[in-house]
């Protein structure tokens, strides 16, 4: 490694910037130090670098596609630090879906997917809060990045199964599809980091697990030339000759943050435990702008009881439904008052934000908790397991509560009892016609679709509505939750860090959720966490490069 050196006045320039912006936003970790005026006024004594690079990529989720991507390009020196002992984060506990508009696998299957199409989709969905400049860029982009790796790796992408699954979430926007932008390896999600893990070795992309990024480095102009960090409790600095490139995930575990910006209580998160708004923090020091700080990627989740509304989110994987639970035929989810709010078959996006409905009257989240329900027909139907259990003769999880009578979920749960019943009897006349008069649900085929994961005892009029009607029933807490916050440092379509006036901060990239979503904050349909994150690496490292 070659050594070089920072002007203490640069070193801390960033820091002291670092303490004004965490202040100013309160919530934020406190990453940076307080910089000393007077030391940073004369400059005298330079500070050695521990370690140079060329590319230096903080976190291994998608922000490795970072790395792969400047390594494969040309980039003599690529860096990856991890603050964790697991590679890939977050990304690595995922299905390994990336949502690719215009994919080539997508296409041969008879997808049918336009340029157009894919534009106006994206934009209906981010509903007037994303980066529209990002979403052409990543159209036109988001398919030769998995050529790319297909052809220069050897990495085999298939589209998804037609008729199996969510796709595209929202149906009936104009370009939805109901196939074909999902990709993912052949040898499957867990495959997808384990290939990304063995390609960035490979290539000889240095790896430092258990390294940990505290503070941005800037130069006297402002330009990012690396980070301080944290390595087994030594300090280090390393040097970025190119460009650092941020990709630490969300703030899913920092219950200030998540206090201070989400709109919506988070209960329940998958995302790895270690996201606790690192970049966000780091950016902020340097200047740069926040947005989308409210939304999530949501994902509704059961939840143990006693409920606390003031409670911080609890790190679960297996308390997270997909929609597998809730959209089963025999199932239903109401509220306070004993009504259903929303489309129970909906994609688990979608329907997390239902959870956010205020009641003026009460006041209050009208919708949280809710509560989940099903009768024993559910458990006897196909694949008609409760989250937890491995086989239908397990016991049923410590969370649900079994009951003989919905009296009694009522009693149990605090739900007008009155409510609930009269929901449950014109819920099972809409399940005996096989017709959902308030909510549709069963009518869109991304109902369908998830309902197929669990199919019903005996056949019905409509394959995701059956009535609630043979005890015992079982119930549970139903909360929002999230598989990670999607705000953060603000950037521009090449993913660049941009300020609050829109100026680029130079030597500095953010991808993946520490950044701020392209789409709003709103998910477009399977994969587009991991596809929004490796796509815009690739286009970042690439525009870097100036071969876009």
């Amino acid at each position: 490694m070659k050594q070089g050196s920072v002007s203490r006045r640069g070193f801390i320039k960033g820091a002291g910037i670092a303490g004004l912006g965490i202040a100013a936003l309160g919530a934020l970790p406190a990453c940076a130090s307080q910089g000393n005026g007077s030391q940073g006024a004369t400059g005298a004594q330079d500070v050695p670098w521990d370690v140079e690079t060329d590319v230096l990529v903080v976190g291994s989720g998608t922000s490795a596609f970072a790395a792969l991507v400047a390594k494969a390009n040309g980039v003599e020196n690529v860096t990856i630090i991890e603050k964790s002992s697991i590679w890939g984060g977050t990304s690595a506990t995922s299905g390994g879906t990336l949502w690719i508009p215009l994919f080539y696998a997508g296409q041969d299957a008879g997808m049918a997917d336009t340029r157009e199409d894919a534009l106006k989709y994206m934009k209906a969905v981010a509903a007037g809060r994303g980066n529209e400049a990002a979403m052409e860029l990543y159209v036109d982009n988001a398919n030769a990045l998995l050529e790319w790796t297909r052809d220069t790796f050897g990495w085999e992408w298939v589209a998804d199964t037609p008729g199996m699954g969510f796709k595209d979430y929202y149906e009936p926007y104009d370009g939805f599809r109901s196939q074909g932008r999902q990709a993912s390896l052949g040898n499957g999600g867990a495959g997808l980091w384990s290939q990304l893990q063995q390609d960035v070795k490979d290539q000889g992309i240095e790896v430092l697990m258990g390294t940990a990024a505290e503070e941005i480095i800037v130069d006297e102009t402002g330009t990012v030339i690396g980070v301080k960090a944290t390595d087994g409790g030594k300090e280090m600095r390393i040097k970025a000759n190119q460009c650092v490139v941020l990709g630490t995930g969300g703030f899913d575990h920092n219950p200030d943050m998540v206090r201070a910006f989400q709109s919506v209580p988070i209960y329940v998160t998958n995302a790895a435990e270690g996201n606790v708004g690192d970049a966000q923090a780091m950016g902020v020091s340097v200047g740069a702008a926040l947005s989308n700080m409210d939304t999530n990627w949501g994902v509704p989740s059961f939840l143990p009881e006693p409920f606390d509304e003031n409670a911080d989110a609890v790190f679960s994987i297996s308390l997270t439904d997909w929609g597998i639970y809730r959209s089963g035929a025999g199932s239903i989810v109401v509220n306070k008052d004993g009504r259903r709010f929303a489309n129970e078959s909906s994609a688990y996006a979608v329907f997390n934000r239902a959870f956010g409905n205020y009641d003026t009257a009460k006041p209050g989240f009208a919708n949280i908790p809710a509560v989940w329900i099903c009768d024993s027909n559910y458990l006897a139907s196909g694949g008609g397991l409760l989250p937890g259990m491995k086989a239908a003769e397990d016991p049923i999880p410590e969370n649900f509560f079994k009951a003989d009578t919905l009296e009694e979920i009522a009693e149990h749960f605090g739900i007008d009892p009155q409510g609930l019943t009269d929901e449950v009897v014109k819920f099972n006349g809409y399940a005996e016609q096989g017709i959902d008069l308030d909510w549709h649900r069963g009518e869109k085929d991304a109902d369908k679709a998830v309902g197929a994961y669990h199919p019903y005892l005996s056949e019905l009029p409509n394959p995701v509505l059956a009535p609630l009607a043979t005890p015992p029933f079982y119930a549970s807490l139903y909360v929002p939750g999230t598989c990670g916050t999607n705000g953060g440092l603000k950037t521009n379509e090449y993913a660049q860090v941009v300020d609050a006036r829109g100026n680029v901060i130079p030597g500095l990239l953010a991808v993946g959720n520490c950044s701020a979503s392209i789409t709003g904050g709103q998910y477009c349909g399977a994969g587009m966490t991991l596809g929004a994150g490796a796509v815009m690496s690739w286009i970042g490292i690439k525009n870097m490069l100036g071969n876009l």
